[in-house]
């Protein structure tokens, strides 16, 4: 049976599956391309890596990324539960002619993963969506079915975003007295050399499970949001060596400005997005981040 929070998920994407298709083909510098921001890193991930046969991409959306993939001659498997999602992926499969593309529609809960088998494995926008027991779940899963060495890629909306959104996210954090250490946090990471030292102290806890948060234009009521080093932490205890941080969507300008002047903002943020590669300190103005964490042998 689903949850609320499952059942708004596969709604709200159902119903947007066609809208969605049409974000991940933006190409402007009037508008930030999240998606593409996403793809990008885990096409880079791959480039980077010394071979990868087999990718797996979970809550693949429209395919966009499955289909990049195969097209450099890699095989690439995407599954999503929206059924629209998935037929649109399969005809742009089709017209791609990406012969090493393959969709599934079905939940990663119930989709036969086969232990030692993909070299990367990658969640864009989808961890938000699950439990924390289903996340733990995941990353169990993930383990046990990449190859040694194998490549794990998690999105993430940033939590401690919601210090410096300076919107009602802020005064949520102010509220539940968890803006202290998501200042510690932001503040080590901004001081931070590399991933290495994002983990081992204590931060804020987890967000209240269940909890319907407050609304953005994705309307599913309960989005969990993560910090660094939460998911660095989990990573660890899951049995991964997390060894890359990338920033999503970063903000150089405040919110409320934002939201009245969209261009500029996204004329700002793709130039900065620019400078995303090996510079931490950009991590805490942007509103989502990726993970890369290796399989430990």
């Amino acid at each position: 049976m689903k949850t609320k929070q499952q059942s708004e998920t596969l709604d709200y994407f159902e119903k947007n599956a066609a809208d969605w298709a049409k974000q991940g083909k933006i190409n402007s510098g009037n508008k930030v391309n999240v998606i593409k921001q996403r793809n990008d890193f885990v096409l880079q991930v791959i480039k980077n890596r010394k071979r990868t046969n087999l990718a797996l991409d979970i809550g693949c959306g429209t395919g966009d990324l499955v289909c990049e993939i195969a097209s450099k001659g890699i095989n690439a498997v995407g599954i999503d539960f929206a059924k629209k999602m998935i037929a649109i992926a399969r005809n742009k499969m089709r017209i791609l002619k990406c012969e090493k593309a393959e969709f599934k529609c079905c939940s990663i809960f119930d989709f036969p993963l086969e232990p030692n088998t993909y070299d990367v494995i990658s969640a864009n926008g989808f961890i938000e969506y699950i439990s924390y027991m289903e996340l733990r779940q995941l990353l169990k899963l993930s383990r046990k079915s990449l190859r040694p060495g194998g490549s794990l890629i998690l999105g993430s909306r940033n939590r401690l975003f919601n210090i410096f959104s300076l919107n009602k996210f802020t005064q949520e954090e102010i509220e539940n007295k968890n803006i202290s250490a998501l200042l510690f946090e932001a503040i080590r990471i901004t001081n931070s050399k590399n991933i290495d030292d994002i983990s081992g102290f204590r931060t804020a806890p987890l967000q209240k499970e269940g909890k319907k948060h407050k609304g953005t234009k994705v309307k599913v009521s309960t989005r969990y949001q993560f910090t660094p080093a939460q998911l660095i932490n989990m990573l660890k205890n899951s049995g991964f060596k997390p060894v890359e941080i990338f920033p999503i969507h970063i903000h150089g300008v405040a919110s409320k400005f934002k939201d009245k002047n969209p261009a500029i903002h996204a004329n700002i943020s793709n130039l900065l997005q620019n400078y995303a590669d090996n510079n931490i300190s950009l991590i805490t103005k942007a509103s989502s981040f990726m993970i890369h964490a290796k399989k430990i042998r």
